[in-house]
């Protein structure tokens, strides 16, 4: 059966789907709802939460109006329950006035939104309840309707294949294929849909982990540089002013170990804010060095790439360089040779160091810190400027064993699970309006004895619906407030060398307070900061509020986290009761899950890798467990079933050398 042989699909619409990757019956099949009316579960509106989809059989009470903005087209209603009144607005869908009658009752589903009273915008809209009824993403020119008929078409009569032998569906109580495919399109139930969904999550991530494991049995049997470690962890012990913890030896040895192999290091360093990864980074960096080899190390921030340049100058003097997208062209030129010349042993660069001008001499280690701010792309670009280098990345993002499994299953994972000796907790606390200014004026007076603080803001100016949340606005509030203290102020807008300037009167004491963004977010150390104000810190997640919570607590002095917000949600509330309750990022990171799921987590979308970012949205940690588990025992069992498994996965996922790794 071909899609031309469906009632309603001619030319244009066939290459319509051909945009949604759709040229098949069976493609059709695999292209699964993104949601599903449930109108056998209706909700009640006072019942409703921020950003919840919710189910509705409201009345309309008001006459639908048209109005327009910025060329836009906006139809209004009200609507009632029993327990409460919302507004149902529809843009750029003028037909909706004639279609919603006042007085009638109807069926609506959609996106709550509470930010202006309680209102569902371009909702579905029904008379009459009708089950469970998927919602696909579609493009204009294909309604609901006629793809769910040509679904309705299709499952009947294409001949689908089940992957999955028989014995791993028993074992794991999964449904058959053509099971799954018929329950995800037209469900009976909603715990049938549960099971299908499990079914078909399943297969993509059984999948993907068989064809991850493929990879790292490639990359097995590739050669790299062993490197000549003899004697140079006494040495390095005897360069550093300090006793590493017994977690940063223990890790520092299995990085030895790794590059000692032929076999090309691929490790992960995990560990929580201010528990000394860059220790490890320097370790590494040093072994290559001693070996004659080059070292890189890309960082995802200038403001970064300047502090470990500044840390690197310690143990290797002028044989470091560092490369960011703000220098001169003269002081670029210069580097770039000296690093084609081999005359640097390490340079640490911001993206900088991706650009083709740059050219290593015998590039033999890379490390990558803060690692989710990178994508594939551009950490695969890195290590081909070498002849397969060992790759070190680190994170300083927790993240759930099970969760590391899918975002690093390429990689060896090592984790710093110690903080350095002396290390107070930080006192968390939530500050209510009434204490703010209080609150100001008490730490002004705290950091007179040479400290320092962070104010960071969600946004950098002043926004309508979102007063007094502006880096600008609470900078300019801060200084006629305190005024023989010095209030500076930093944001992402500002040229780089602007915002080295700043860092350094922040260091010096010139600047006691600095009001931020997020943009100190990411490894900034300075000990001599202890306090830590967060301004609308319900407008943050768990990780990035821990985040900023670690560039304090970074030496033996007492420190503290402020968390202030105003009409809070209850989600974010939960946050800030979380933050307050704990300091442990790995357990911050699992309550981060469990709030907002995957794949929201860590900036993982940000980084464009689609398969990754699609199994993030839709496992949960069971499933994910469950599936690695099926895909180690399927490698470690040679079969031709499950040789016919490693070749699909190839298949759908690609190459070894084009899979999405992370």
């Amino acid at each position: 059966m071909k899609l031309s042989d469906i009632k309603g699909f001619g030319p244009k619409r066939l290459e319509l789907l051909h945009q949604l990757h759709i040229d098949s019956c069976e493609d059709l099949l695999r292209y699964y709802p993104h949601a599903y009316l449930n109108y056998d579960a209706v909700d009640r509106i006072a019942d409703l939460e921020e950003g919840s989809a919710a189910t509705l059989r409201v009345r309309i009470v008001s006459d639908p109006t048209i109005g327009y903005v910025k060329g836009r087209s906006i139809v209004s209603a009200r609507a009632d329950d029993a327990s409460g009144k919302i507004s149902l607005r529809w843009i750029n869908q003028p037909y909706r006035k004639m279609q919603v009658i006042l007085g009638q009752e109807y069926f609506v589903y959609g996106r709550v939104s509470q930010k202006h009273g309680t209102v569902l915008y371009n909702p579905q809209i029904t008379r009459e309840a009708a089950g469970i009824v998927p919602v696909y993403s579609l493009p204009k020119g294909i309604t609901q309707t006629t793809f769910r008929t040509a679904v309705a078409e299709c499952i009947g009569q294409v001949p689908v294949m089940d992957l999955l032998p028989e014995e791993l569906t028993e074992r794991y109580g999964l449904l058959h294929f053509r099971e799954a495919l018929h329950a995800v399109h037209l469900p009976d139930s909603m715990e049938q849909l549960r099971k299908a969904k499990f079914r078909l999550q399943f297969e993509d991530a059984l999948l993907y982990f068989l064809a991850m494991a493929s990879y790292r049995e490639a990359a097995k049997r590739c050669n790299g540089y062993a490197f000549d470690t003899e004697g140079l962890f006494e040495k390095f012990l005897t360069k550093i002013p300090f006793s590493p913890t017994d977690a940063q030896l223990r890790v520092m040895r299995e990085v030895e170990q790794d590059m000692a192999s032929r076999v090309p290091m691929n490790r992960l360093i995990q560990g929580d804010v201010g528990s000394g990864k860059t220790l490890i980074a320097e370790y590494a960096l040093a072994l290559a060095a001693a070996c004659g080899k080059q070292g890189a190390l890309l960082a995802p921030t200038e403001i970064l790439a300047v502090q470990h340049y500044r840390s690197l100058q310690n143990l290797f003097g002028s044989s470091v360089a560092i490369l960011t997208g703000s220098m001169t062209q003269k002081g670029r030129t210069e580097v770039l040779e000296r690093i084609a010349s081999g005359t640097v042993s390490v340079v640490v660069g911001t993206h900088a160091l991706l650009t083709d001008r740059v050219q290593f001499s015998d590039l033999g280690l890379v490390v990558t810190d803060e690692q989710h701010r990178f994508g594939v792309a551009q950490r695969a670009k890195m290590e081909a400027k070498g002849i397969r280098p060992d790759v070190l990345v680190m994170s300083a993002t927790p993240i759930p064993r099970t969760l590391a499994l899918l975002l690093y299953s390429d990689l060896a994972l090592s984790i710093i699970d110690e903080m350095p000796k002396g290390r107070k907790p930080i006192q968390t606390m939530f500050v209510p309006k009434t204490r703010r200014e209080a609150m100001y004026r008490y730490v002004a007076e705290q950091i007179a004895q040479d400290q320092r603080a962070y104010v960071v803001c969600p946004m950098i100016e002043e926004t309508e619906g979102f007063e007094r949340l502006s880096a600008e606005e609470i900078c300019s509030e801060l200084q006629s407030l305190l005024p023989g203290c010095p209030v500076g102020l930093l944001h992402g807008r500002m040229k780089e060398s602007e915002k080295q300037a700043i860092m350094e009167d922040f260091r010096s004491g010139e600047i006691r307070i600095l009001v931020s963004t997020t943009v100190i977010e990411v490894g900034v150390d300075v000990p001599k900061a202890t306090y830590m104000i967060i301004e609308g810190a319900d407008h943050f997640g768990l990780a990035t509020l821990h985040q900023l919570r670690g560039r304090v607590g970074r030496s033996d002095m007492q420190s503290f986290c402020y968390l202030l917000a105003d009409k809070a949600s209850e989600n974010a509330r939960e946050r800030i009761k979380t933050m307050v309750q704990s300091n442990d990022g790995f357990y911050l990171a699992q309550k981060d899950m469990e709030m907002r799921g995957y794949g929201d987590l860590f900036g993982v979308r940000q980084s464009g890798e689609g398969i990754v970012a699609a199994l993030l949205e839709n496992c949960t940690e069971e499933l994910l467990a469950k599936s690695s588990e099926a895909a180690s025992t399927i490698v470690h069992t040679p079969s031709l079933k499950n040789n016919a498994l490693l070749q699909a996965a190839i298949e759908r996922y690609g190459s070894e050398n084009s899979i999405a790794r992370n």
